[in-house]
Formats: structure tokens, C-alpha cells, sequence
């Protein structure tokens, strides 16, 4: 269960439980449930808590309070902590115990609201709490503006050449009538829509209403000043953030503030060719050790069939490979405080130290020097888009594609693999879980576009990021939906296979963003630890102590980021 729902839920039952009572005209405090959400509210929206603040929200006299504090930190519900700058200062933190117990009842309370509320036994707990919908339903067709955008034509988009930006380009004259306004789209490949926003965001005045921004931009791009934030707007707006994915969604967010609306969300899966797996009588693979196991019997050099296609082509591709496989095997490429079971994105910037040479580093390139054995002749300059065809053409077996580009396969009338995939989060490795990487691109405003725009670009973004329009893109060839209830509809299930899957491991809580967060060192990270390892893995440099060396030759650019974030 995501923090999202489990804070909806929390606000559910502060608001219930209290005026029930007063509206009944019991006059009944319950110091302890109190503390309780008080505690866990702020919890999942990770602030810490004092105990003089715990106990003032007892409800009761400060002594009694303190009395109960005490009990719950002996049966185990509660422990303290002591600040890390003031060692006077004592916090009050809810401890494992306490939080699997509520997570138990947040899944009781979810399946009899589900209950109450009509669905079957089977799925009174399947939905996301807070969300658009209980049920399936059919999502209508995009609608007009009830009301013009209000500002001169054309209404300028720069976007991705990434297939739901694709399939909104193809859909321009439907956008356009539907909005009032004629819309200019400039598509761009990944390299050169980065340096067009950044040659944007130093002009006087923004050339573009709304940009489409990779996930790792963000932090960079929040840094440099060069977006807006939208917590304003969407405080004024009726946007419901819980219909979102919360990885999407969350995604969008940098150091606390909302900087961006997800629109073309995307986790890095797992995929192996179902046909192939049965053949040779394997499982799919859920450990890193199973995908080698397999990775054996299925090579076949000989007849130029490979058992598998990755990332490894020197900068990027290979960086961005390590630092996602990373964290199945249980790390961030990054010194993030933990929470929970995963890791708090909102580390302050300036604390941040690369990470790669511990156990889990290495683990994790032991990995991949082994996956070498059983990959193409070619992998060593093999990206983003030729992992992908080799897949797609049935040279290799297996897989780590986005979900957005698997498309390419599942469209491809010959291709061998169209219907026969299995998707999966990323197999674990022995520190590991299962879970997958999300990534892929954001709507935002120019912090230089002129003012009397910004207004007619939010309710632009608020248009394009409908259930409605959502659906839509996904029926005219987007393979992404970022909200449940367009993920419920049963016409997005025929119409893209992988949605579904996608879909359960949201609900799974698969979908995560610390393995690479938006910080702003993130997109030159990937370059140069790809650079360093390949240099390590196919080129002349040695591989004994290579990730200590990436750890040096990370060095400036972190101390370029705590020096820029010490003068804010």
C-alpha cells in the first residue's frame, strides 16, 4: 500500500471517528488512537515528531498523556530518538510493530469499505482508497474546454519522441479543437529536448507554454530555478492525486514542493518470452540468480540466439543500467536516509555522497559482468534502442525494457515475441526485493513564461492528464496509464497487455523512485559511472577498484551541488 492511500486513509479516519462521536453527543477521548494518527500522519509525510507535541495531541492532561507515551513505548508501539543537532532534543518514531499493525488495518478497513460499498469479496480490497472509481467502468471520450484558454495562438508544446507523446502529436487536430486553440508540437530525441530546455530556461522569455521533462531533470531543473511550482494551482484546482500511480505522481515532486504533472510514467521491467521459458521448463526468473540460471539454458551462440539484451553501451545506457540494478539488490546509488522499506527522497542535497563502492555495489556488478557471458556479441554498444530490437526480433530471450517502448514488440504483427512476453519487476538480488524503477516524462511550465500564460499552460496540463484523455492516447497507441481508473477500464486492457501488469505492481507498491532519484547530480551520474565501468568492463582500465574510482570521479559534481545548495 503506496503513502498516499495510507494518508487518505488516515485523513478518513480523523475525519470520522471525532465528529462521530460529537455528532452522537458522546464526550469520549481516546488518548491513544489519537496519538496514534497524529503519529503516523506525520510519519508518512516524514516529519518528526517531539514528545511534548505527541502528547498534545492526546486530547487529555499533559501527565496522563506522558503516562500513556510510556506504555506504548513498553509494548513495543513506540521508541525515541534523539536529534542528530540537538542532542537535548528527544522525537517520538513509530516503531515496526506499530506500523505492520496498521498496515493490517488499513488492508481491514479498505476491504469492508469495498464491501459496503457493492464490490465482490474477491475484490473488496482491490482498489486504491481515495481514487477515482470502486469498479470498472467506461471512460467517455475527451471533452471540450467549457471555457477558453484565453491567450494568443498557438499554444506551444516541446515534448518527446516517446510513444505517448507519439500518439498525442498524431491526435493534434482532436487536441486542438478540444482546447479552442491551435497547439504547435516540437517532438525531440532525448539529448536534444534537454539541451533545448536548458537553452529555454536562460532566456528572458520562454519560447514554450509547457515542456516535457525527464524525471532525473528535475532536480537539476528545480535547482537552476527554471521551472514553476504548482502547489498553488493545484490547491485552486479539483485535481485528485490519488487516482494517480503514487511513483508517477510522486515523481512529479522535488524537495517538497509539486513541480510537475506526471503524463508519461514509466517503470524498467523485467521481460522474458513465455514460449521459450515453457519449452526449456524454467520458472520466471524472481531472483538474480534465477535470471543466470536461466540465462544458461538458454544461450545458443551457435545458432545466434542470446539469452538476454541489457543497457552496456559506454555512458548513459551502462550508468543507467548499474544504478537501477542496483536497487533490486537492495540500495540507492546514494547516501538516502531510509524509511520504511525503501529510502526518503526528500535527503537533503547537500548530505548526499555517492554510494557504489559497498557490498551491494559490487554485488551488483559481479551481476552484470556475469550477464556478459550470455548477451550478444554486439552489448558492449548496445543502448536503449537496440536492447529492445533484439528482443523484439527474438535474438535474446529476456530483457529490461521500459514499458512505454514495449510497444515496439507488442505492435509488430512478425515479431516473435507479440503475445508471448511475461513482464516482471526487476528479479531480486540476495539484499534485494522486487521491485521496479520508475522513470519517464513530466509536463511542466517555464518559470520564464510570461504571466499571462501560466494560467491557460495549467489548465492545459489539467486537460491532457484527464482519465478521459489518458484513455484516449492509450486507444490511439500510448502504452501508458498513470492513473487507476483508467487502468480499471476494461476497454485499456484489451487495448495495451502490459497496462494491467503495470497496474498490479503499483498496488504491489513495485513501483519505486529511489533507486533513481531527482537530484540534481542524476543525469551526469549515469554518464559517468556508465563511462568508468565501461571503460572497466571492455576497455583498457582495470576492474579491481573501478567503483571506488567512480566514486572519485563523482566527486566534484557533488561538490558543485552542496556548494550551489549552501548559498540558497
Amino acid at each position: 500500500m503506496s503513502h498516499p492511500e495510507i494518508l487518505a486513509i488516515l485523513a478518513f479516519l480523523a475525519k470520522t471517528r471525532g465528529p462521530a462521536l460529537s455528532i452522537l453527543g458522546v464526550h469520549a477521548v481516546d488518548p491513544y488512537w489519537q496519538m496514534t494518527i497524529a503519529l503516523l500522519e506525520r510519519h508518512y509525510r516524514k516529519q518528526k515528531t517531539t514528545v511534548s507535541a505527541l502528547a498534545g495531541s492526546a486530547g487529555v492532561p499533559y501527565t496522563t498523556a506522558l503516562r500513556h507515551i510510556k506504555r506504548m513505548i513498553g509494548e513495543g508501539l513506540l521508541q525515541r530518538s534523539r536529534s542528530v543537532q540537538d542532542n537535548k532534543l528527544v522525537f517520538v518514531e513509530p516503531t515496526g510493530k506499530l506500523l505492520h499493525n496498521f498496515a493490517s488495518y488499513c488492508a481491514v478497513v479498505k476491504t469492508q469499505v469495498g464491501a459496503t460499498l457493492g464490490m465482490s469479496a474477491e475484490g473488496a480490497g482491490d482498489f486504491t482508497f481515495g481514487g477515482a472509481y470502486l469498479a470498472a467502468k467506461i471512460i467517455p471520450r475527451p471533452t471540450r474546454l467549457d471555457r477558453p484558454l484565453g491567450i494568443d495562438p498557438p499554444l506551444r508544446l516541446l515534448l518527446k519522441d516517446d510513444p505517448t507523446f507519439l500518439s498525442l502529436a498524431r491526435l493534434r487536430s482532436e487536441v486542438s479543437h478540444c482546447l479552442g486553440i491551435a497547439v504547435d508540437e516540437q517532438v525531440m530525441g532525448y539529448d536534444a529536448l534537454y539541451r533545448q530546455i536548458i537553452e529555454n530556461s536562460r532566456k528572458p522569455e520562454s519560447d514554450w507554454d509547457i515542456v516535457a521533462l525527464d524525471m532525473p531533470w528535475l532536480g537539476q531543473l528545480t535547482q537552476a530555478d527554471a521551472i514553476l511550482p504548482l502547489d498553488l494551482e493545484l490547491k485552486r484546482s479539483s485535481f485528485n492525486v490519488f487516482d494517480f500511480y503514487a511513483a508517477a505522481w510522486e515523481g512529479g515532486q522535488c524537495r517538497g514542493a509539486q513541480m510537475s504533472i506526471p503524463f508519461a510514467p514509466t517503470p524498467e521491467l523485467f521481460l522474458y518470452r513465455t514460449d521459450k521459458f515453457a519449452r526449456h521448463g524454467l520458472a520466471p526468473p524472481r531472483t538474480t540468480d534465477e535470471v543466470l540460471a536461466a540465462a544458461a539454458d538458454l544461450h545458443d551462440p551457435d545458432r545466434g540466439r542470446y539469452a538476454i539484451s541489457w543497457n552496456a553501451a559506454r555512458g548513459q545506457p551502462l550508468g543507467q543500467s548499474f544504478i537501477q540494478i542496483m536497487a533490486a539488490f537492495g540500495a540507492p546509488p546514494v547516501t538516502l536516509r531510509r524509511f520504511g522499506e525503501g529510502y526518503d527522497l526528500d535527503t537533503p542535497w547537500e548530505t548526499l555522497e555517492p554510494s557504489l563502492d559497498t557490498e551491494v555495489g559490487h554485488q551488483t556488478l559481479d551481476y552484470i559482468r556475469a550477464l556478459q557471458h550470455f548477451s550478444p556479441p554486439d552489448i558492449r554498444s548496445m543502448d536503449w534502442y537496440g536492447r529492445v530490437n533484439a528482443y523484439r526480433t527474438g535474438r535474446t530471450a529476456m530483457t529490461y525494457e521500459w514499458s512505454s517502448r514495449t510497444v515496439q514488440f507488442e505492435d509488430d504483427v512478425h515479431s516473435p515475441a507479440r503475445g508471448k512476453t511475461g513482464y516482471l519487476p526487476h528479479p531480486a538480488g540476495p539484499q534485494g526485493r522486487n521491485i521496479s524503477p520508475m522513470g519517464g516524462f513530466l509536463l511542466a511550465i517555464p518559470a520564464n513564461l510570461a504571466p499571462d500564460r501560466v494560467a491557460a499552460a495549467w489548465r492545459t496540463i489539467c486537460w491532457l492528464s484527464t482519465p478521459e484523455m489518458v484513455k484516449h492516447l492509450i486507444l490511439n497507441g500510448s502504452p501508458v496509464s498513470l492513473r487507476y481508473s483508467v487502468s480499471a477500464d476494461p476497454e485499456v486492457g484489451k487495448a495495451d497487455p502490459v497496462v494491467r501488469h503495470v497496474d498490479a505492481m503499483a498496488k504491489l507498491g513495485q513501483l519505486q523512485l529511489w533507486p533513481r532519484p531527482a537530484i540534481p547530480q542524476m543525469a551526469e551520474m549515469m554518464r559517468i559511472v556508465g563511462e568508468t565501468l565501461h571503460d572497466a568492463l571492455w576497455g583498457e582500465a582495470p576492474i579491481s577498484k573501478v567503483l571506488k574510482r567512480t566514486e572519485l570521479a563523482l566527486r566534484p559534481i557533488f561538490d558543485s551541488v552542496c556548494r550551489r545548495s549552501q548559498k540558497r
